[in-house]
Formats: structure tokens, sequence, C-alpha cells
């Protein structure tokens, strides 16, 4: 009987310590930041036909590449520029979070 009831309390303790832990994580800023990273690609995928854009871009000469991809900015939606820019945008601030991801990993070495 006091097995099984030490067995039940240790359960439930450690049920919140993975919740707590999965909180953590999941609300971790680079977690968030990968997660709007991968929505973004996924949003770009999904408005814009990478493969034709892509077989385009490959029968314009080279001098003239600069030209196609402002023609081809100034002519789509504004949706798609936002979750352009919004993805390009996360692309290039992920190395700024990539030092705070040393950091915890550091603490977690130390503590570990």
């Amino acid at each position: 009987m006091e097995h099984t009831r030490f067995h039940k309390i240790k359960r439930r303790i450690m049920l919140r310590v993975y919740y707590v832990y999965t909180k953590r994580l999941v609300m971790h800023p680079l977690t968030l930041h990968l997660a709007v990273l991968t929505a973004a690609i996924y949003a770009v995928g999904y408005f814009v036909h990478v493969a034709a854009v892509l077989r385009n871009l490959s029968t314009v000469p080279v001098g003239e590449v600069l030209v196609f991809l402002q023609r081809a900015v100034l002519h789509t939606e504004g949706i798609t520029l936002l979750v352009l820019g919004v993805a390009i945008l996360s692309l290039l601030s992920l190395p700024i979070q990539l030092p705070s991801l040393r950091r915890g990993l550091r603490l977690f070495m130390q503590t570990a």
C-alpha cells in the first residue's frame, strides 16, 4: 500500500517536471524563432511556385538577374512580399539567437 502510494506521488511529481521542462523548451526564444522561420518558409512555398521561379531565373542572362528579381518583386502580391520579408528577416536574425543557445547549453552542462 505504502509502496503504491509512493509511486503515484513520484509519478505525479515527474509529470510536473516534464511539463515544466517542455514548457521551457517550447517558450525558448530560439524555438519560437525557428517556428516562425519554418512557418515563413512553408508559406513562401505555398504562395510562390518556387520551381517556376527557378526555371524562369535559369533562362535569364547573368547580367540581367538583378533586373529580373527587381521586376519579380515589383509585380508580386503584397502577402507574398510580407511572407518573403518575414522569412528573410528571420533567417538573417537567426545568428543573433545562437549565442543565447550556447549560453543555455553551457549553463545546462554546468548544472548537470
